[in-house]
């Protein structure tokens, strides 16, 4: 019987084999993958077969520890292959849909192109890539593809044509495999990125445009077809999203210093929702696929692919029967394996998890191994993450209410171009930690404040560090 490592890598191999077989199957997987276009190939070849509509997935950790939301139970995890140890393994994520928060948590930043980014995105592309905009985004991003395409086949043409055995490409010369990979790559990093930008890309392509996919009609052939479609849709995705956060961070100060008091902090306890990269360390929110995966530094010359160990001793396909073998969950330790604790292949899960209410499920596609999804009845109940999180946030040492702590924040401190400096500071989400860091030194000398609550009136004097400076939830 096979392992669940090798029957989810079977369910890979499955899908890798039937999504180029169509126009409709290779596009529905372009348009997943474009939302999550920072995670790489293959873990968006496997989030597409068991939860195609994701748009932001991360460990149940990450959710718990750093967004400070809770997964609601009967969630399914999507199980992922971890294959950077020695021996590879399953870990799981969870789309945001499947969380929910109160009013300490945060939301991944997932931005949105809008008519009045178009003009510096345009610019931004021209620069990096040397093509024109005067055409219009749509065709300045179908210039650059075909441009990022053919620098591809020639750093990588040779791990290509070795990929290419006992598909339709098996017979072709080598210069009508690279006129076949070339077209293909064009029309799919085309279409991903449009997609992403909001921009229909079935007004330029017709379904003639995508013949060339269907010569690569095996699991290792599609890798080299998806694999180089993923990094350069992330490369020029990346640089839209810097663009656009750029553009709002300094928009959103100008409106701040504009509109005096006009306030841009939001239900949530954050600012609004364009935030700025930072320079320094990665936010959390950005380690959320739509994020995560930094940027490969070059092209890379090999195909992701999964390893042989977990392609190994498996039986017959199983994913096109829903009524098959499916992977064991008997031992599915999906918060031991989430987290990455102990790095095993499989772990113990706590005695007070898993109990008589874990019950298969079938996964949402239909088609796909049952074990595909974990349950949350590995995990603690709502109410059990709810008071974690809850635990998670210190105390401060003083009582505010909010809306005297949000008057703090949008009127500044008593040094020049405050305001500025904190909505930069929020804009870039580095966490309650870091921005209390920034206040104390903000507000170093204080900023005495009249502040009436009710009926009662109260002098908060000046101080080092005032109490919204010790409230991680500001």
């Amino acid at each position: 019987m096979p392992s669940k490592v090798q029957a989810y890598a079977q369910m890979a191999d499955h899908a890798a084999a039937q999504i180029t077989g169509s126009h409709k199957s290779w596009t529905d997987f372009l348009t997943t993958a474009a939302r999550l276009y920072k995670y790489p190939y293959h873990e968006q070849l496997m989030i597409y077969e068991q939860r195609p509509d994701a748009t932001a997935c991360a460990e149940y950790e990450l959710w718990n520890e750093q967004m400070r939301r809770y997964v609601r139970r009967g969630s399914k995890g999507i199980a992922l292959i971890d294959a950077s140890g020695d021996k590879p393994r399953l870990r799981y994520v969870f789309d945001i849909s499947d969380t929910g928060g109160g009013e300490n948590s945060r939301r991944p930043f997932l931005w949105e192109l809008r008519q009045e980014h178009e003009a510096p995105v345009t610019a931004m592309l021209e620069r990096e890539y040397e093509v024109s905009g005067a055409d219009g985004l749509a065709e300045q991003l179908r210039q650059i593809a075909a441009q990022m395409a053919d620098e591809y086949w020639m750093d990588n043409s040779r791990d290509i044509l070795y990929n290419i055995d006992d598909s339709f490409l098996e017979d072709y010369d080598e210069f009508n495999v690279g006129v076949a990979f070339r077209e293909a790559a064009t029309v799919s990093i085309s279409y991903m990125l449009m997609k992403r930008c909001g921009i229909d890309p079935d007004e330029t392509f017709e379904h003639e445009d995508f013949l060339s996919i269907f010569d690569f009609n095996t699991p290792a052939a599609v890798a080299a077809l998806g694999t180089a479609a993923s990094r350069i849709s992330q490369q020029v995705l990346r640089q839209i999203e810097v663009t656009i956060k750029n553009y709002e961070r300094e928009h959103i100060a100008e409106r701040s210093v504009t509109h005096g008091e006009q306030s841009d902090i939001q239900p949530e306890r954050g600012l609004s929702d364009s935030r700025p990269d930072d320079d320094g360390a990665e936010p959390a929110d950005r380690q959320i696929r739509e994020a995560a995966e930094e940027l490969p530094q070059g092209a890379s010359p090999d195909v992701i692919q999964f390893p042989a160990a977990a392609r190994e001793a498996v039986s017959p396909s199983i994913g096109d029967r829903p009524d098959g073998p499916q992977p064991d969950r008997a031992d599915d330790a999906g918060a031991d394996e989430n987290g990455g604790r102990d790095r095993e292949p499989e772990s113990r899960r706590p005695d007070a998890l898993g109990g008589p209410d874990e019950q298969p499920e079938s996964p949402g596609r239909g088609n796909d191994t049952g074990g595909a999804y974990l349950q949350l009845s590995l995990f603690p109940t709502e109410q059990e993450q709810v008071q974690r999180i809850a635990e998670s946030v210190k105390p401060s040492a003083f009582s505010f209410p909010q809306q005297d702590i949000d008057y703090i924040l949008r009127t500044g401190s008593n040094e020049r171009g405050s305001l500025l400096r904190i909505c930069a500071m929020y804009r870039m989400d580095k966490g309650a930690e870091e921005n209390a860091a920034f206040l104390r030194r903000e507000y170093r000398g204080g900023k005495g404040l009249h502040l009436k609550i009710g009926a009662q009136e109260r002098f908060q004097p000046a101080q080092d560090e005032p109490a919204a400076v010790e409230d991680p939830a500001v």
